[in-house]
């Protein structure tokens, strides 16, 4: 006589594998929402610092607004000279008895700005309002932002109007 094997049911038998079929497919449909949302993520993220900024070149343009005479160290000397300033920041100096102003790069342009002390006073100003017009944007981006509203809710609710 032949012997009948019970039908093997995963189920019946209690071996879990349904359970993990499950579990798998869960993991499954989790790991595609990732894969679909990583790149959206990373590029919001991306947006949200903004573009390098060099802050030479933004200190080169301040300069040369402010009125400050840009030289070339074209001679081993003269880069030799601007290695001893302090590099990257206006330092006030006196040349035959005359009060004078230098910003100095000898590793990157391989130049320096000079400028007299009428135009340091003009990039100091100039700095201010650059610095006052921040001030304004950022506050007129919370004013047009949603989520700041008109400010009636949120003051009604702390000062207790009605």
């Amino acid at each position: 006589m032949a012997s009948v094997r019970p039908a093997k049911n995963s189920v019946a038998q209690g071996d879990g594998r349904s359970r993990r079929g499950g579990q798998s497919m869960k993991w499954l449909k989790r790991m595609r929402i990732l894969v679909i949302l990583s790149p959206a993520m990373i590029l919001a993220l991306a947006g949200c610092s903004g573009a390098p900024v060099d802050k030479t070149l933004q200190a080169e343009e301040l300069l040369g607004t402010a009125g400050f005479r840009l030289k070339m160290a074209d001679t081993q000397a003269k880069v030799e000279r601007i290695r001893r300033i302090p590099q990257k920041q206006v330092v006030r100096g006196l040349v035959k008895g005359q009060e004078v102003y230098v910003w100095a790069d000898a590793a990157g342009c391989r130049c320096y700005y000079a400028g007299t002390r009428k135009n340091y006073e003009q990039l100091v100003q100039i700095q201010q309002e650059n610095q006052s017009q921040h001030r304004i944007n950022l506050y007129d981006a919370q004013g047009n932002d949603p989520l700041w509203g008109d400010g009636a809710d949120w003051e009604d609710a702390l000062l207790g109007g009605s």
